[in-house]
């Protein structure tokens, strides 16, 4: 027979734009979350000792509330709850495994859980289905909970979630059926075998769920950018790691190298997290957060940038007259800047829309029009294929 024992559950809910639909009355957003409201007080209901965790997923992927067992506290954390983007379900996922795990690293002998809400319609690719698989190994439940006015598709992506992980489904078409719904999910887990990941003699499994369950450092959105710029740049965020407007090693400013933990919100350059990330005992490209110790990926052009500004800075060709290794730049049309899948050639940043950007003819590599200027104060060439800036 199976023991029933205190439950952790990391609460993950869809705040991408189909959610202020208003099929539900006043929209689907909101009936969401008064069905989470009476999960959580079910929950507590049930029992006491039970602890909540709360995130939110859209066009980032947001924590709401650390684990805890006050009602109103989370209750009250649902305020924060901004719309916007498309739902990343696999980093909301990834995020709600890190929690759970650091508190299995802590703590073993709970039942771990994770419920989503969502009414999206998402593909199951390689990236969610190693999430799952992790999840299933570990023995996380996973419930998910759909909204919506239908079930239009057959392989129906939240179902196979619950499926393969001894979770709970559920479709919910009207208002009421949600709210009841919030109150059945908080029904206790009968806990299961899991695979320990964090046994001694089990070391070796930790590097690939690590890797799996990392998540990229979040980019500034254009508003941060905006601001930053205001004021001369007086505006611009301090890395945390160096202490510093601009990062010691490339001289960018914060607005086109830094980054934010996604976890504590930390401000970090690429570059300073580059090099503290090379001190730890992951990989190159993963590490834990100075401040928070929640696992990060790094951008891949991260190592190639450290390693660049390490080895000796190679001189530029001075060009003669009749050389005729000149290049002009060419001003790409707003409509075609977010086609360019590379990034700045000056900064490694990609492109935002908030710049014009620059081709140089010869190599083909991309600028943005203050990196272009500064490039062109420092060497009078671009700096990719070394040819001489002509601005006749």
């Amino acid at each position: 027979m199976h023991d029933i024992k205190t439950e952790d559950t990391v609460i993950l809910i869809d705040v991408s734009r189909s959610m202020v639909r208003k099929d539900f009355r006043p929209n689907r957003l909101t009936i969401a979350l008064n069905a989470v409201k009476n999960f959580i007080h079910a929950k507590f209901t049930i029992d006491p000792k039970d602890r909540i965790a709360l995130l939110s997923f859209g066009d980032k992927i947001t924590k709401l509330s650390p684990f805890s067992y006050q009602e109103d506290i989370l209750v009250n954390t649902l305020k924060k709850i901004q719309l916007g983007g498309n739902g990343q379900l696999h980093e909301g996922i990834a995020f709600a495994l890190q929690l759970l795990v650091e508190e299995m690293r802590k703590l073993g002998g709970k039942t771990q859980r994770i419920l989503i809400i969502s009414d999206s319609k998402l593909n199951f690719d390689t990236k969610l289905q190693k999430l799952i698989s992790i999840a299933a190994g570990l023995g996380i439940f996973i419930d998910t909970f759909q909204l919506g006015t239908e079930e239009v598709y057959s392989e129906n992506i939240f179902k196979k979630i619950a499926k393969n992980t001894g979770g709970e489904y559920g479709f919910f078409n009207n208002s009421k059926a949600i709210l009841n719904a919030g109150i059945s999910f908080a029904s206790k887990k009968a806990s299961k075998t899991t695979n320990d990941y964090f046994s001694p003699d089990k070391q070796e499994k930790i590097a690939p769920l690590i890797n799996e369950i990392a998540l990229p450092l979040r980019r500034p959105s254009v508003l941060d950018i905006r601001l930053m710029m205001s004021k001369n740049g007086l505006g611009q965020e301090k890395c945390q790691i160096c202490h510093s407007l601009k990062a010691p090693m490339t001289d960018a400013d914060f607005y086109s190298e830094g980054r934010y933990c996604p976890s504590c919100e930390r401000p970090m350059h690429i570059s300073c997290a580059t090099m503290w990330a090379k001190k730890t005992e992951y990989n190159e490209n993963i590490f834990r957060c100075p401040f928070c110790y929640f696992l990060l990926e790094l951008p891949a052009y991260a190592t190639k940038l450290i390693k660049e500004k390490t080895e000796e800075e190679p001189k530029i060709r001075l060009l003669s007259q009749d050389d005729d290794k000149t290049t002009h730049m060419v001003l790409i049309s707003e409509e075609n800047v977010s086609e360019i899948n590379v990034s700045c050639s000056y900064c490694y940043s990609i492109f935002l829309g908030d710049y014009k950007v620059y081709q140089c003819e010869k190599c083909k590599s991309y600028y943005h029009e203050p990196c272009l200027e500064k490039m062109n104060n420092e060497i009078q060439a671009c700096r990719n294929c070394g040819a001489k800036i002509s601005f006749s």
